[in-house]
């Protein structure tokens, strides 16, 4: 479910009488997201199981959003959605042709300028700074890679390769 859909929060659970949710946000987009009538997915990750919802309204507030979904009504209905994910389908349409989502970065095999392979892009992480890469490698230590230019050389999304710039004690 993960490439075919983008991750924008985490149910933090009810927020209202009228089954309003509280989620802690993970998108920078989201009065797109959530924008009212927009259909979304949220995603027990324990069950694999997912329940498609409809946006009624929004609003945010610090590192939350507050969401009221046509399909949960009550505080108690609001519960049973606890910890699930909410998920949005990926819409490429909305991207520039040489353009892509962090979440298309996981799985790409990562390599120097002599061609070598270091790893694999196993999480994109966010901090306050800048997006990181967190690089697999068999049998050794994971490494991360700040996502900025000085670093990287190459993304190229249709091979899933990423060419990064090594310095010192990178890895």
């Amino acid at each position: 479910m993960t490439h075919q859909y983008l991750l924008i929060g985490y149910v933090v659970g009810p927020f209202s009488l009228d089954g309003t949710l509280k989620i802690l946000s993970k998108t920078d987009f989201a009065e797109q997201r959530y924008h009212p009538g927009n259909s979304l997915i949220l995603f027990d990750p324990k069950k694999e199981r997912s329940t498609t919802v409809h946006v009624v309204n929004f609003r945010a507030s610090g590192s939350f959003d507050f969401v009221k979904f046509a399909e949960i009504n009550s505080p108690e209905d609001a519960i049973k959605f606890k910890r699930f994910e909410v998920r949005a389908k990926k819409d490429y349409s909305l991207l520039s042709d040489d353009s892509y989502f962090f979440d298309d970065l996981i799985g790409c095999e990562v390599i120097n300028e002599a061609g070598e392979a270091l790893g694999i892009v196993g999480v994109v992480e966010q901090f306050p700074a800048h997006i990181t890469l967190r690089i697999k490698r068999e049998k050794q230590k994971d490494f991360f890679v700040p996502f900025i230019q000085v670093f990287i050389r190459n993304v190229d999304i249709k091979q899933k390769i990423i060419e990064i710039n090594v310095i010192e004690g990178m890895l």
